[in-house]
């Protein structure tokens, strides 16, 4: 099974997690495809989400901004109290990561960021949860502060390409305020394992170290020979038999014939 984990961090972590990726897997790049979200025009922005320039294993989620210009409302990603703001707001991005040739997908890592009011009769709540291979996770939940991370290993599976769903909802109180400032999503990739023979545990590597057999030639047939030693058995003490049977019909022969 694969493992999935979440933890909420009140720190800006993204500079260290792009020097782990740059330092793990430049030479090896996913690729990320059939970028969509559920709210076209606000809050997560499919058209200008990208690779990350200086990692790209990296995707960076887009955020749209500005305002509606037929209602003046904001598009951000943003849930607040404020004149021309939405008070909820909730948005869903979906897209497929692949990994390049003889690679599979080890682990994705979600990061995201922002702010929310400190006011002390603010009020504001919001979750962030994906799905990733079929597997949902709740990645966070939060009054407050929205600066959320997940992990979720998946070197169980190995897959060469995976599906992921993003959803973030947020709500502002009476005087609350909450922003969603950046979102990216970190995949680390991994080449793929030497086949195996397809023994129960998993057999030995092809190609392994010290030799080994992929596909060992059967042992030969037991052979059931208990019924031709019996035989042997009944013949010899036949044999024998019949030896003692002539000599005492010889002897008794020749001891008539000394009698006459």
């Amino acid at each position: 099974m694969i493992r999935i984990g979440a933890r909420i961090s009140f720190f800006f972590i993204v500079p260290a997690l792009l020097l782990a990726g740059v330092t793990s897997a430049q030479a090896q790049v996913a690729g990320f495809s059939q970028v969509r979200d559920a709210a076209p025009g606000k809050f997560f922005d499919a058209a200008t989400s990208a690779p990350s320039a200086a990692n790209g294993n990296q995707l960076n989620i887009g955020l749209n901004t500005g305002s509606d210009p037929l209602t003046f409302v904001s598009n951000e990603f943003r849930a607040s109290t404020q004149s021309f703001t939405n008070r909820m707001a909730d948005d869903t991005i979906s897209f497929v990561v692949t990994a390049p040739a003889g690679f599979y997908v080890a682990s994705l890592t979600y990061i995201q960021v922002g702010t929310a009011s400190t006011a002390r009769t603010a009020q504001q709540n919001g979750n962030s949860q994906w799905t990733v291979a079929g597997f949902p996770a709740v990645i966070g939940e939060y009054a407050g502060n929205p600066t959320v991370t997940g992990v979720v290993d998946l070197t169980p599976l190995q897959p060469s390409s995976v599906p992921v769903s993003i959803t973030v909802s947020l709500f502002a109180g009476p005087t609350g305020d909450i922003t969603i400032t950046s979102a990216s999503v970190v995949a680390d990739i991994k080449p793929l394992v030497a086949p195996r023979d397809g023994t129960v545990g998993g057999g030995i590597p092809q190609g392994a170290p010290g030799g080994g057999v992929n596909n060992p030639a059967p042992p030969p047939p037991a052979v059931d020979d208990a019924g031709n030693r019996g035989r042997g058995r009944d013949e010899d003490e036949a044999r024998r038999g019949n030896e003692g049977n002539g000599r005492g019909q010889g002897g008794r022969e020749s001891g008539r014939g000394s009698g006459r």
